[in-house]
């Protein structure tokens, strides 16, 4: 039986993805000051993950790809703010460097409180940490980073409050992963488009 990696996530505009881009490349600069080698994530692949699955057989993907048709069903978009950058575990040992979303409205939390239910009625095992909506933007590489706290904090305190802008999210997406020698190559097994809020998207 096939077995692929899959992730539920939420996509975001191009404009507002190409400005993310240049953040990046902006804390390229930052990092590479302080002694941080990061491995960016390409514009292609920037996303907000909603559930990360890991391995299943194809057919439970087909099963949830099912799921989230019937549960996505006219489902409108909603307003974020993409500010703020941090990290994981944090910014004196990064490992992780993402920006933030503020979700003021709730509707990102509630959204991926639903896609977490409907994944746990196929039988994965619930996710036991709680939802932090972010985009990935590098992760340090093995090696990296270690005795630069202080010049990591100075990122932090320069980027904490940083405003990309706001924006509404285009679509939800059911991805297959798989890992290649340059990176993790995302398939779209599914796509599910929100209705337009008729807010200012960007």
């Amino acid at each position: 039986m096939e077995r692929i990696r899959a992730f539920v996530a939420l996509n975001l505009p191009v404009p507002v993805i190409e400005q993310i881009s240049k953040l990046q490349v902006e804390l390229g600069a930052e990092a590479e000051r302080v002694g941080l080698r990061v491995a960016w994530v390409p514009a292609t692949n920037l996303h907000v993950t909603l559930r990360f699955l890991g391995e299943m057989p194809r057919e439970t993907a087909f099963a949830l790809r099912d799921r989230l048709a019937a549960g996505l069903a006219g489902r409108r978009s909603f307003g974020l703010q993409v500010r703020g950058v941090g990290a994981f575990p944090e910014l004196e040992r990064p490992r992780v460097l993402w920006v933030g979303l503020r979700d003021d409205e709730g509707a990102l939390a509630r959204l991926a409180a639903e896609v977490g239910g409907w994944v746990d009625e196929l039988g994965f095992a619930p996710e036991p940490r709680p939802f932090h909506p972010h985009l990935t933007l590098g992760r340090v590489k093995e090696g990296a980073g270690d005795g630069v706290g202080d010049g990591a904090g100075d990122i932090g305190t320069r980027w904490a409050d940083h405003v990309v802008g706001p924006t509404v999210p285009t679509e939800v997406v059911l991805y297959s992963s798989e890992l290649q020698r340059r990176g993790a190559e995302y398939t779209a097994i599914a796509r599910f488009a929100l209705q337009r809020s008729g807010r200012g998207e960007r």
